[in-house]
């Protein structure tokens, strides 16, 4: 049985909807590859609906909408099964979230990583081929419009709750994959709490990890015969035109993982890479293909050292952190909280991020621990060699 696993979608920059025919178009090459696989997942990273008509809740970071037409480039993809568990599921509250997932599931899609609460938000998509049944089970970090027991929203991370999804799933006779959405944007390396989080998936018993939400790749690999997938990067995400701003070299570049659950149990991965823009969606070919696949090896040959992960984590601190001559915004906004904040949401929300989202608090807390153990000057020696991997282009 094969399952293809494809990352972000998100519409929020496009100017307006081409239409359906060009929507069709751009998608013609993936969808082909959504084809061949007997099922298929795709996470969609925008909520349906008019921005004006709908209040967006305060958080940081952007809030994403895209009009209702711009369904038509999931519906050119036909995918199996569509994830919601990320940070933007709920950028405009519990009524366009519930629209959204109305208009997928009225397209026959399966709706996972979201839900009226946090046990129907971890409810898993059961996909079954000839008595082989895989249990896709979304999850997302904790950041903004994250479900609880009595509140709808997103399917935060909660090591027990992912612990008994990955049991209940191998009980009923299905394999577990665990459908991860975070990490720490822009870095080509994964943090050492990624890898330790995503083994010890496997470890309780998950059949493959498939991850996303860095807006760029990083690497692979095989832990005790699961396949774990750091990140694909953006599947598509055209990036804001306005001003020129096209993001960074590996926003536009990504690939999707096909994995091949074989009668014996075991779980092969295949990496198909692309890059895209606003009318293109584009499968690589020849030297563009190697070139990227070649990448991927790069960053996925030194994920079994686990000195080399720390230091290369201790660098890209010194880059998004507190190192080369900035400080970190949400460093100064813990330093800045004052009392008074508590009654200033739109100011409380970066602090509240830095302890409520795992990827920036390790990342703080890291940060913090080289300036106590006096290490800035030594996590700075791996900053030129973090950017050369972070400008990767084709």
């Amino acid at each position: 049985m094969k399952i293809l696993f494809a990352s972000d979608m998100s519409f929020n920059y496009m100017a307006s909807f081409p239409g359906r025919e060009a929507a069709r178009e751009t998608m013609r090459e993936a969808a082909g590859v959504f084809r061949t696989a007997d099922f298929s997942v795709v996470n969609l990273e925008n909520i349906f609906g008019v921005r004006a008509a709908h209040e967006p809740i305060t958080k940081s970071g952007p809030n994403l909408i895209s009009d209702e037409a711009f369904i038509e480039y999931v519906d050119a993809l036909s995918p199996s099964v569509v994830g919601l568990a990320n940070n933007h599921t709920k950028d405009y509250g519990e009524g366009p979230m519930y629209h959204t997932m109305d208009m997928l599931r009225a397209r026959g899609y399966q709706v996972i990583g979201a839900g009226k609460n946090i046990a129907e938000a971890y409810r898993p998509a059961v996909l079954e081929k000839d008595g082989r049944r895989v249990a896709v089970i979304a999850i997302c970090e904790n950041e903004f419009g994250i479900a609880s027991e009595g509140v709808s929203g997103t399917a935060g991370y909660r090591l027990g709750l992912a612990a008994k999804a990955i049991f209940e799933a191998k009980a009923s006779g299905a394999l577990p994959v665990i459908y991860f959405h975070g990490g720490n944007e822009r870095n080509p390396f994964p943090s050492p709490g990624k890898l330790e989080l995503y083994r010890h998936f496997v470890d309780l018993g998950a059949a493959a990890v498939v991850a996303m939400h860095t807006h760029c790749p990083q690497g692979c690999e095989t832990y005790r015969g699961a396949p774990i997938v750091y990140s694909m990067g953006n599947f598509f995400f055209p990036p804001n035109r306005v001003g020129g701003d096209a993001r960074f070299s590996t926003w536009c570049m990504g690939y999707m993982t096909m994995l091949d659950f074989a009668d014996d149990g075991s779980v092969s991965m295949e990496l198909i890479p692309y890059k895209f823009d606003h009318e293109n969606h584009t499968l690589l070919q020849g030297a563009e293909k190697e070139k990227l696949l070649a990448y991927v090896r790069e960053l996925s040959a030194p994920l079994g050292d686990g000195a080399q992960m720390r230091r290369y984590f201790d660098s890209w601190c010194m880059i998004a952190g507190i190192g080369v001559g900035n400080q970190l915004s949400y460093l100064g906004a813990v330093c800045d909280f004052r009392a008074g904040m508590l009654d200033e949401l739109a100011e409380l929300v970066h602090t509240k991020n830095v302890f409520s989202c795992e990827a920036h608090n390790e990342l703080i807390r890291r940060s913090l621990d080289l300036v106590y153990e006096g290490k800035r000057e030594e996590a700075l020696a791996g900053v030129e060699e973090i950017y050369r991997l972070q400008n990767f282009a084709l």
